[in-house]
């Protein structure tokens, strides 16, 4: 298994790049994409969709790369996101471009890890804070990005799949609940996410992006850090 140097920590075996393989990658090997946002956000991008075009300021949208918030290391940054969901299904993301062999089938798998603040177990409109925002992590050919329809709302160009459900460019990873109690109230914990693997081909270009982000039911403001985010490519 080749092993690429570059900032970042062992994963399963693979060393991530988290940059372009070019003529260092084989075909038959495992391909490893790791990202510790405490080293700053990497060339990752933030989106959003799933609400009327012209609508930012009433969903408050905001995305930027700022310190943890206590109990945690404030000493430390993260990717963070918000929004306020007045459309029952605002999705908001990250994404990356990266360099793979060209036409190769793999196996992706995804190991995230994120810094949220909403209590599991809490009754809220339309779903809870916690549970009712699903995280979902993805790769897909086409860059992800959104487009109006034809009720001038914003869509996604790629199937992250909706709400709860994963798509063909993306699984469900998990939720935003903590470990506290609703009745503990709200406070930031790290989380550790994962889920079911899913495949892609690459192109002749081999060319895709990775993106990760959350399909919210709870019809009021959610915030989340990304703190890390690992993807490794398993040829089949």
């Amino acid at each position: 298994m080749k092993i690429f140097k570059h900032q970042g920590w062992l994963v399963a075996g693979v060393l991530a790049i988290g940059v372009a393989c070019g003529a260092g990658c084989s075909d038959d090997e495992s391909i490893g994409f790791d990202y510790d946002f405490a080293g700053g956000p990497s060339g990752w991008v933030e989106g959003f969709a799933d609400y009327p075009a012209g609508q930012d300021g009433l969903f408050e949208l905001v995305a930027d790369y700022r310190a943890l918030e206590p109990p945690l290391d404030t000493s430390r940054s993260a990717l963070y996101i918000a929004g306020t969901n007045r459309s029952d299904d605002l999705w908001m993301y990250y994404k990356t471009e990266v360099a793979l062999p060209a036409d190769t089938t793999y196996v992706v798998r995804f190991d995230v890890e994120i810094a949220t603040d909403a209590p599991s177990g809490c009754v809220g409109v339309g779903g809870s804070p916690g549970e009712g925002v699903t995280v979902k992590a993805g790769v897909s050919l086409t860059e992800p990005d959104r487009e109006p329809d034809a009720g001038g709302w914003w869509r996604m160009n790629i199937d992250k799949g909706n709400q709860t459900q994963s798509g063909e460019d993306a699984v469900v990873i998990g939720d935003l609940a903590n470990s506290r109690s609703c009745e503990q109230g709200p406070e930031w914990e790290l989380k550790g996410l994962g889920g079911p693997s899913m495949m892609i081909t690459t192109d002749s270009t081999g060319r895709a992006w990775l993106f990760v982000g959350t399909d919210s039911g709870y019809e009021s403001r959610s915030e989340v850090y990304y703190t890390r985010f690992t993807a490794v490519f398993d040829p089949m």
